[in-house]
């Protein structure tokens, strides 16, 4: 008999350690259960604890399955939504994700439930098996927030507050998709329109004007000659449009580059406004989350620190994040580096002052948040008339084409 080392979920909430002597690690595991404890860590007083990324390794070595590389975030949302509401009901965590894995629709959770249900019942806890298999697909902040709430026994209140970031996400990713919307059909409009004068109507006047020896006008001869390019070369246009989306990722890629376009794009009137909410928003709402769970406000500011996607704004959090770590309150830090807009900063420092920051944090995140729905408003106002202008354009060159053309024939006809 050996004497195994165990840490484990009691009543699912609180997170105990203990001792246990059993022949093998199953049975110790199998003891653990029997005492109405989840296990989520055992070891021997030899190995002290479970290597990370052992699972992992058996995973790739086994060949079984390839393992899942990318949800999207409405799975990530009915992932969180529904361990969240098993968890809140009792459910260990094993059953509940075996419950996921056996009723959802979705194959690629159905391999991450079982990956994760099988890490865990090897020894690893919830946040060790989502660090080890999952962390480039559930991303740095969704891990690190996890762990936290694992360790201070509120894992269900953790993945709601991620739930909140998750829905905050795709509603502004829904908003921007029904924004484009209607520009997206006014240039499928503008395209089809091209096609047709110039596959359909321009032809039949091309052939009188061939009949009566007429050279084709200048702008009618552009305009069917982009078109028959198009017609004959669209193999090449597909790789020239190919080439031009490699070479912007390969540009924004480059660190140089990517910082000249953020600080370029935060210039752009009515574009830097949502640029800068957006940031902020994920950045307060973060910072938010990380505060409600215990994480110290440094250690939070360097995970919320990690959803800003703008250098220069990034620039400014990391210049607060050192202010605070000089000693500075938070309230002086965000002064000091200009982090945030001045209407919040009244916010917070009312919220350091009454005791109630992580209050404030919320409505500060709610602020920003209304104030993403105005800029991307402001934006689609912008970006409507733009379109009809460049499609109105497009129209006034093909009537001016087809005029030309109209007025060159009668000309030889008379």
């Amino acid at each position: 008999m050996a004497k195994y080392f165990y840490n484990a979920l009691k009543n699912n909430k609180q997170i105990i350690k203990g001792e246990i002597e059993a022949s093998d690690l199953r049975e110790a595991r199998d003891k653990i259960r029997q005492l109405g404890f989840i296990p989520t860590k055992v070891y021997t007083e030899h190995s002290n604890q479970v290597p990370v990324d052992s699972f992992d390794a058996q995973i790739q070595v086994s060949g079984k399955k390839s393992k899942v590389t990318f949800l999207s975030l409405e799975e990530k949302i009915s992932f969180t939504s529904e361990l969240e509401v098993l968890l809140s009901s009792g459910i260990p965590i094993v059953e509940a994700l075996q419950t996921i894995e056996m009723n959802s629709p979705k194959i690629r959770l159905k391999r991450v439930c079982e990956d994760l249900k099988n890490a865990i019942m090897s020894g690893l806890t919830f946040a060790q098996s989502i660090q080890s298999l999952y962390r480039d697909v559930f991303g740095s902040v969704y891990t690190a927030l996890v762990k936290t709430g694992e360790d201070a026994g509120e894992l269900e209140a953790t993945l709601q507050r991620m739930l909140v970031l998750l829905n905050k996400q795709a509603r502004i990713k829904d908003k921007i998709i029904n924004a484009s919307i209607y520009p997206a059909i006014l240039i499928i409009i503008m395209l089809i329109l091209l096609i047709l004068f110039s596959t359909v109507v321009f032809p039949k006047f091309i052939s009188v004007f061939t009949f009566n020896g007429e050279q084709l006008p200048f702008l009618a001869g552009m305009l069917v000659g982009i078109c028959s390019f198009i017609m004959h070369y669209w193999w090449f246009v597909i790789l020239l449009l190919g080439a031009v989306c490699g070479a912007c990722i390969v540009l924004f890629k480059n660190e140089q580059f990517k910082r000249k376009w953020d600080d370029f794009i935060l210039k752009v009137p009515a574009i830097s406004d949502f640029i800068e909410y957006i940031n902020l928003s994920n950045f307060m709402t973060v910072l938010h989350i990380a505060y409600d769970a215990g994480l110290p406000i440094i250690s939070g500011l360097e995970l919320s620190g990690k959803t800003v996607g703008n250098y220069c704004i990034r620039k400014k959090i990391s210049s607060a994040l050192a202010h605070v770590k000089s000693g500075k309150t938070l309230t002086e830090a965000f002064q000091r580096a200009r982090a945030i807009p001045g209407a919040l900063m009244t916010m917070i420092a009312t919220g350091e002052k009454s005791g109630t920051l992580g209050k404030m944090l919320h409505d500060a995140a709610e602020v920003l948040d209304k104030k993403v729905d105005m800029a991307l408003e402001a934006l689609a106002k912008l970006f409507e008339p733009a379109v009809i202008i460049i499609m109105g354009g497009v129209v006034l060159f093909i009537a001016l084409a087809f005029f030309q053309m109209y007025a060159g024939m009668l000309g030889s006809l008379i």
